[in-house]
C-alpha cells in the first residue's frame, strides 16, 4: 500500500504526470490530488529544478511549467506542495539524461509493440493484467540495457518485471527484483545478430491499477550494479571497479566529495549516462581492497584501525578474511554495508577469530538487514575478520564493505509522528504557534544542546532552542509572527553541543515512508535531512491553555483546562490533543471542543511512579479551516508533578451479608499537605453503603474508619476494588490523590441450626376388623336367626 497524507483533509498529492523528465528541458507538469486550489509553490529536496509557472487549476489538479537543469541529477527527486493552509505530503518524480516518450495503447500484442528509439525514456502505465511491448532496433554487437522505475516512484506496491525477448518470443534476459534498485528491475542483453527486439514490462504477477505508473529506461546508457570499493575518504578519488549490468567490468577513478556522508555517484562512461545513481560511504578511514587468495591466514597482512574493508564474494561459497592489530580492552565497532547504502545481493555473515584460530564472536544482521558487531578486545595482538553470505551464495555484485573503528561520537534528530507512517510537517499559522515532539539521539557524549533553524521563513521564531543534558526529547514550539507573510521552505534543524561541549553536531533524519508492505513494513520511502516548514494564514480560532496553580501527584488527577476564542461566525468542532505527556502521565485523547462551547476539560491521571519536577506541556488542537485541516497548539504551562502525599494501610475486611462494619485503613502523612484534606473510599461494591463515606483529616489522625452497611442481598465474594481518594483544597484549586488498594470479603451468614423433631405417642392397636358377612349370613340375620356373637 501507498502512504497517504497526514490526515483526509490534509493537502494531498497522488500522481504527477508524466512522472519524469529529461534534465537540459522545460517541461508541462500535471499534478493531481485533493484540497490544492489554494497551492502557492513547490518544494524540491534536490537541486535542479526551476518553476517557471504554477497555476492551480481546481481543488484536485495543478498546473507547473517547470525547468530541469543540465547538470541536474539524474535519478529520483523528492517534491511537497505548499499551500495557504499547509504542506502536502511527499512524492518522487524522476529525472534522466534521456528524451521522454509516452506510452502509446494499443501495445498490449506481442505481434504489434511500440516502436521506441535507443536511449529513450518511456513513461507509462500498467493496469490490470496489462503487459506492454515496446520494440527496439539493434545492431550486432550493440548492448541493449532496460532499467524501470515503478516502485520507486511511491505511487502504489508496483512489483514489476522487464524481459527483453527476441523476434520468435524467447526470453534473453529478465528481471523482477533487482537488489541495487529495490523491488524495481535492470537486466541487459548484448545482441548477437542485427534485428528487432521487444521489451515486455507488466506487474510480476499480472496485476496493477491506474496508479502503477513506470518509468522504462531504454539504451546502450552504462548501468553499475557494483562498484569496489564502495566509499573513502572525503575529498579522495578512489580507483574503482565498475561492474556493468551487462557483466562487462572496467576500471573508473571517482571523485569524492569533502563533506563525509553517503554520495550518489552517476556513472559516466562515453558520454552516456546512468539513469540513477549508486550510493557510496564516504568516511575518513583508510581502504583495504580484498585480495585473492586470501586463504592463507597467517601470510594476511595486519592493518591499524580505523580501517574499510572493500571487497567481493565472487563466487559461491567464497569467504573473504582479513587481519588487523588491536589492544587489550579497546572496544570496536564491526559494520557491514551491504544490502543498506550500496544495495548489494549479499546477505552477510561476520566472524572474529584469534589471528591463531578459534571463532570469537559472529553475527548475522544485527545491523538491520547487514551485520554489526561490537567487540571488546581481550588482549593485544592480531585478529581475523572473515565475511560470507549467510547462505554461501556469491557473484560478481556481492560487493561489501566492513569499517572496523572505536565507536564514535553521533548525534541524529527525529520528530515523532502525529499520525503513524506519514512524516512531520510543520504549519504555523500567523500569529500563532505549533508544537511537534523532537527527539535527540546522543551516542558517545552527553551535555546540553543547542538548537536552531536555518533557512527557515521570515517570521518564525524557535521558542525552544536548547535541549537539557538529561533530556531525550523536548516538545519544540515554534510561534510565527502576526505580520509574517505565508511561505514555506525546506529548512535545516541542527542541534549542537555548548562551546565547552564534546564538539558534536547533528541535524534532522525524517524517514517518508511512501509504500509499505504486509504489516506495515517499509518497503520503500525517502531519508530527508531538512524539515518541510510554512507560515500559513491566520487561523480563525486561538486556542489558550490554562496553568494549573496547584500540582499533580503520584498516584493523582487533574484537568488541563483548554480554552478558545473563537472568530465572529466560526462554528467547527476542535479537537484536541495533549503532544506528550511525561513517564507515568495520561491524558485522555478523545477531546474536543463543541461547536457551541468555548471550554474543555482533558483528564489527567499520574501512576504511583510518575516522573517527578516541572514539564512544559501544550495541547495541540486541530480544526477545519477554509475546508482543510488546520493545527495550532496552546502556550505552555508548567505542569509540576510532586510524590503523594499520603499513604494508605488497608486490613483485609470481612463482613457478612446482612450486617454492619467498619472498614479501617491506616494513614501516612509523607509531608504537610497545606489545605483542608478530605478523605473519601471509593470502590464499594453494589450493595454496600457507607454512613460516612467522607472524613475529614484532623491532627494526629493515624487511621481512618469508615462504616459500612452490607445489605442482605449484596453478591458474596472478594472485592480487591477498595480505594481512597484524598482532596486537597487550596485557595488555587483542589490535589485529587486516590490510592489503594483495599479488600472487602463478603461472606453468607452462618445457616440457622435445625429443630428438635417432635415425638410421636403410640398408638394403641386396632381392633380386629368384623368378618364380613355372606349373602345367606346378611338374610339370616335379617331374619334374627343368627346369634349375635357371630
Amino acid at each position: 500500500m501507498s502512504a497517504g497524507p497526514l490526515f483526509a483533509d490534509a493537502p494531498a498529492v497522488t500522481r504527477f504526470d508524466p512522472p519524469g523528465f529529461q534534465r537540459g528541458t522545460e517541461a508541462e507538469l500535471l499534478i493531481s490530488g485533493a484540497r490544492l486550489d489554494d497551492t502557492t509553490e513547490l518544494l524540491f529536496y534536490d537541486s535542479g529544478v526551476e518553476v517557471l509557472e504554477l497555476e492551480p487549476v481546481s481543488a484536485s489538479q495543478v498546473k507547473a511549467k517547470v525547468r530541469i537543469a543540465p547538470d541536474c541529477q539524474p535519478g529520483l527527486h523528492a517534491l511537497r506542495l505548499a499551500t495557504e493552509t499547509g504542506i502536502s505530503n511527499l512524492r518522487y518524480f524522476g529525472v534522466s539524461d534521456l528524451p521522454q516518450v509516452e506510452e502509446v495503447e494499443p501495445n498490449s500484442d506481442f505481434a504489434t509493440p511500440q516502436k521506441v528509439a535507443l536511449n529513450s525514456t518511456v513513461s507509462g502505465v500498467v493496469k490490470t493484467e496489462d503487459v506492454d511491448y515496446f520494440a527496439v532496433d539493434l545492431e550486432a554487437g550493440q548492448k541493449l540495457t532496460v532499467e524501470l522505475e515503478g516502485l520507486r516512484l511511491g505511487t502504489e506496491f508496483f512489483d514489476p518485471f522487464v524481459a527483453i525477448l527476441d523476434a520468435q518470443r524467447f526470453e534473453l534476459a529478465s528481471s523482477d527484483d533487482a537488489p541495487l534498485l529495490q523491488q524495481d528491475c535492470v537486466c541487459s542483453y548484448v545482441a548477437d545478430k542485427a534485428g528487432t527486439y521487444i521489451i515486455e514490462v507488466r506487474e510480476s504477477s499480472f496485476g496493477g491499477n491506474d496508479r502503477c505508473q513506470y518509468r522504462l529506461h531504454v539504451g546502450d546508457f552504462p548501468r553499475p550494479l557494483a562498484i569496489v570499493p564502495a566509499g573513502g575518504r572525503p575529498g579522495e578519488v578512489i580507483d574503482a571497479t565498475i561492474v556493468d549490468a551487462s557483466g562487462e567490468t572496467w576500471q573508473e577513478k571517482i571523485q569524492l566529495p569533502d563533506q563525509p556522508g553517503e554520495f550518489e555517484y552517476v556513472c559516466v562512461r562515453d558520454g552516456k549516462v546512468a539513469p540513477s545513481p549508486n550510493r557510496l560511504r564516504v568516511v575518513d578511514m583508510p581502504n583495504v581492497v580484498a585480495a585473492e587468495p586470501d586463504d592463507d591466514r597467517a601470510a594476511l597482512v595486519a592493518v591499524d584501525v580505523p580501517v574499510a574493508f572493500n571487497g567481493v564474494l565472487e563466487k559461491p561459497g567464497d569467504v573473504d578474511w582479513f587481519k588487523i592489530k588491536a589492544k587489550k580492552n579497546q572496544t570496536l565497532l564491526f559494520t557491514v554495508y551491504a544490502r543498506r547504502i550500496i544495495r548489494s545481493p549479499l546477505d552477510s555473515w561476520l566472524e572474529i577469530h584469534k589471528a591463531t584460530g578459534g571463532r570469537l564472536a559472529a553475527n548475522d544482521d544485527s545491523g538491520g538487514p547487514d551485520s554489526q558487531q561490537s567487540f571488546k578486545i581481550p588482549e593485544d595482538g592480531e585478529y581475523l575478520v572473515a565475511i560470507r553470505d549467510q547462505l554461501f551464495e556469491g557473484s560478481p555484485i556481492h560487493a561489501y564493505r566492513i569499517e572496523v573503528s572505536p565507536p564514535g561520537k553521533s548525534l541524529e534528530l527525529t520528530i515523532d509522528e502525529l499520525q503513524r507512517y506519514v512524516s512531520q510537517t510543520v504549519e504555523v499559522p500567523q500569529g500563532g504557534q505549533m508544537a511537534v515532539l523532537l527527539r535527540a539521539r546522543r551516542s558517545g557524549f552527553g551535555g546540553d544542546l543547542a538548537l536552531r533553524l536555518e533557512d527557515a521563513p521570515a517570521g518564525l521564531e524557535l521558542m525552544t532552542p536548547t535541549i537539557a543534558a538529561n533530556q531525550s526529547y523536548i516538545p519544540m514550539m515554534i510561534r510565527a509572527d502576526a505580520e509574517a507573510s505565508p511561505d514555506a521552505a525546506l529548512a535545516d534543524l541542527i542541534a549542537e553541543t555548548l562551546p565547552d561541549g564534546a564538539g558534536v553536531r547533528g541535524a534532522l533524519k525524517q524517514r517518508t515512508m511512501l509504500v509499505r508492505g504486509q504489516n506495515n513494513r517499509d518497503v520503500w520511502g525517502h531519508d530527508a535531512d531538512r524539515l518541510a516548514i510554512a507560515v500559513t494564514k491566520k487561523l480563525p480560532f486561538s486556542i489558550e491553555l490554562v496553568q494549573p496553580e496547584v500540582p499533580l501527584v503520584r498516584s493523582g488527577s487533574t484537568h488541563y483546562v483548554v480554552r478558545v476564542q473563537r472568530d465572529e461566525g466560526y462554528k467547527q468542532r476542535i479537537y484536541l490533543r495533549v503532544l506528550y505527556n511525561p513517564s507515568g502521565v495520561s491524558a485522555s485523547g478523545s477531546v474536543r471542543i463543541e461547536p457551541d462551547q468555548n471550554e474543555a476539560r482533558i483528564p489527567v491521571t499520574a501512576n504511583s511512579n510518575a516522573a517527578l519536577g516541572n514539564f512544559p506541556i501544550t495541547v495541540l488542537a486541530r480544526a477545519t479551516s477554509r475546508n482543510a485541516a488546520v493545527w495550532c497548539a496552546t502556550n505552555f504551562i508548567n505542569l509540576q508533578i510532586e510524590d503523594s502525599y499520603f499513604g494508605f494501610k488497608f486490613a483485609k475486611t470481612v463482613l457478612q451479608t446482612g450486617q454492619s462494619g467498619v472498614i479501617p485503613v491506616g494513614l501516612e502523612i509523607n509531608r504537610p499537605p497545606e489545605g483542608d484534606v478530605e478523605f473519601e473510599i471509593v470502590g464499594l461494591p453494589a450493595g454496600v453503603t457507607c454512613a460516612q463515606p467522607k472524613v475529614q483529616l484532623v491532627e494526629g489522625m493515624q487511621q481512618l474508619a469508615f462504616p459500612i452497611s452490607v445489605a442482605a442481598d449484596a453478591r458474596v465474594g472478594q472485592f480487591k476494588t477498595l480505594y481512597v481518594k484524598a482532596t486537597i483544597t487550596r485557595p488555587g484549586g483542589q490535589i485529587v490523590q486516590t490510592t489503594g488498594r483495599g479488600e472487602l470479603q463478603l461472606v453468607p451468614p452462618p445457616p440457622q441450626p435445625k429443630a428438635e423433631p417432635v415425638a410421636k405417642t403410640a398408638a394403641k392397636p386396632a381392633a380386629p376388623a368384623a368378618k364380613p358377612l355372606s349373602r345367606l349370613e346378611q338374610l339370616r340375620a335379617a331374619k334374627g336367626l343368627l346369634n349375635k356373637d357371630q
